[in-house]
């Protein structure tokens, strides 16, 4: 039978320590770069979530500066802005919530038609350009912040003279 010698045995407790040492602390080393890539993988969800929110603030923006522009009846700045406004809901139409884009889409159909009387000065374009940010509003599940355009101002008690 072979006998260990104490040295032999010492020497293969030690290298037994060794790998077990080793062992801990690799898996240590892996969890806590699980972790690490886990906090960083939800980092990175929430800032896509926040440019996008912020992309779709940055719409809603534009689009109420293209309506303050044509009612205040600078028409030239206003149809650049709707033109600004149309370009970017281009581009964020597609990454836009599921909910939001038919109503988008409709927007989107009206840019031509928008883009004429504003260029065309028509005083009815402030208007349209309110009922396009109100409509963009909703779109994205927000609660708008103009009353809706009425058809005909609100009448009152008939005066007699």
């Amino acid at each position: 039978s072979s006998s260990m010698t104490p040295k032999m045995r010492n020497a293969l407790i030690v290298v037994a320590a060794v790998a077990v040492a080793f062992g801990v602390g690799a898996g240590w080393q892996f969890t806590q770069a699980r972790q690490a890539r886990q906090a960083l993988h939800t980092a990175r969800q929430e800032m896509a979530l926040i440019q996008r929110e912020r992309a779709l603030e940055r719409l809603e923006a534009s689009a109420a500066l293209a309506t303050v522009a044509a009612q205040f009846g600078d028409f030239e700045r206003g149809r650049q802005l709707a033109s600004d406004f149309f370009d970017l809901l281009q581009e964020q139409a597609a990454t836009a919530p599921e909910t939001a884009r038919p109503g988008l889409d409709e927007i989107l159909a009206q840019r031509d038609r928008i883009i004429t009387i504003l260029s065309r000065g028509q005083p009815e374009s402030g208007a349209e350009m309110a009922t396009v940010l109100t409509s963009l509003q909703r779109a994205l599940g927000k609660e708008p912040t103009l009353s809706a355009p009425q058809e005909s101002p609100p009448t009152g008690p008939a005066r007699e003279g």
